[in-house]
């Protein structure tokens, strides 16, 4: 009787573990899951052209920002002049940090005289398996 005993007593502190340690993870994920975000950045129609200038070089060094994990610059086929950025992020932090960059701090004056509306964001969690 002692050995089944023992064994239930090994198998409940196994499957504790287990539960503890998947937890845990599930814990971090949330505070440290990747980060998603969608801007819009819609240009006056006669300056497409300025819009596209300033942001295809941002863009390239975003990209090696530290927790940038993915960094996509899309023009609109049907409406040349928006565009639309697909990021991730490590994390908000990074995100955050991003926001605070000296290059941001650079471009937002020169957007303004050539943006047709203030840009926008959506902040999103991946709620689905990858």
């Amino acid at each position: 009787m002692l050995t089944l005993d023992r064994r239930a007593l090994i198998r409940s502190a196994a499957v504790g573990s287990a539960v503890a340690a998947f937890a845990s993870a599930a814990a971090e994920a949330a505070t440290t899951g990747n980060y998603y975000v969608i801007a819009e950045l819609v240009s006056k129609p006669d300056t497409a052209g300025a819009l596209r200038d300033l942001l295809v070089p941002f863009v390239a060094g975003a990209r090696k920002e530290p927790g940038c994990m993915h960094y996509s610059l899309l023009e609109d086929a049907k409406q040349p002049g928006r565009f639309l950025t697909f990021e991730t992020w490590a994390n908000e932090d990074a995100l955050k940090a991003h926001m605070v960059t000296p290059e941001i701090q650079a471009a937002v004056p020169k957007l303004e005289p050539i943006l047709a509306k203030p840009f926008s964001q959506i902040f999103l969690s991946m709620v689905s398996d990858g």
